[in-house]
């Protein structure tokens, strides 16, 4: 003879058989006591969930011109010493990216720590945050990530940040990664230096290698301009 708990046991296993032919429509008429219903987890009064916290700092950065110096300036000490404690990288990630709206003393030693963070997009995130900087100290730790960084998607960060601070002190490491092997960096760096010098001399590497040492473009022909001088 079965004991109820065995019962029971057996009872909840046909439950979820007949559950598992019928499909997921409804799953009202089940009863309280079947297994695995229900939200993992009850939200806890007072605590905000993943999601709401990077809600509420994406509405920080989009809000960033809203506040005063006064504001902007606590707004940066208090997400500072958020992210001193804070575990999530997805969370690290957007408290860095809005670090970048509210510069201060800590925020800049923050963003700073970042572009040595174990977590990639941390680094590119900080990239992003210094390339709104246009002062020679932003220029310079993006040109050590870009020299210096093992990852790819954070060298190609910082390479775009050198671009958007519009800061000729970058200009000669970028003429460095225009000769760099990986195409995507060629064309990266190439971006870069348009946004700052103002010039459009294409992909032509060499047109860039020798603007950037002697100040301006030599005429190097293309292929149909040499074509075209053969007749």
């Amino acid at each position: 003879m079965r004991s109820a708990g065995g019962r029971r046991l057996l009872l909840s296993l046909f439950g979820l058989i007949a559950v598992a032919s019928a499909g997921c429509a409804d799953l009202d008429w089940l009863p309280s006591w079947v297994p695995f219903q229900g939200p993992a987890s009850d939200p806890l009064p007072g605590v905000k969930t993943p999601a709401e916290r990077i809600s509420d700092l994406r509405k920080l950065c989009a809000g960033a011109s809203n506040h005063g110096p006064a504001e902007k300036l606590t707004i940066s000490e208090e997400l500072a010493v958020s992210m001193r404690d804070e575990k999530d990288p997805l969370i690290r990630v957007e408290i860095i990216r809005t670090l970048g709206y509210y510069p201060s003393p800590s925020a800049d030693a923050i963003l700073k720590a970042a572009l040595s963070d174990t977590d990639r997009e941390v680094r590119v995130a900080s990239c992003e945050a210094w390339g709104r900087r246009t002062d020679n100290g932003a220029v310079a730790l993006l040109v050590e990530t870009l020299k210096g960084d093992v990852d790819s998607d954070v060298r190609l960060a910082a390479a775009r940040a050198l671009g958007e601070t519009r800061n000729a002190a970058a200009v000669p490491a970028l003429g460095e990664a225009v000769s760099d092997s990986d195409p995507a960096m060629q064309y990266r760096a190439v971006l870069a230096l348009e946004k700052i010098t103002g010039k459009d001399l294409g992909q032509n590497v060499q047109r860039w290698q020798n603007y950037i040492k002697e100040g301006q473009p030599h005429a190097v022909p293309t292929l149909s301009e040499r074509v075209r001088s053969w007749f």
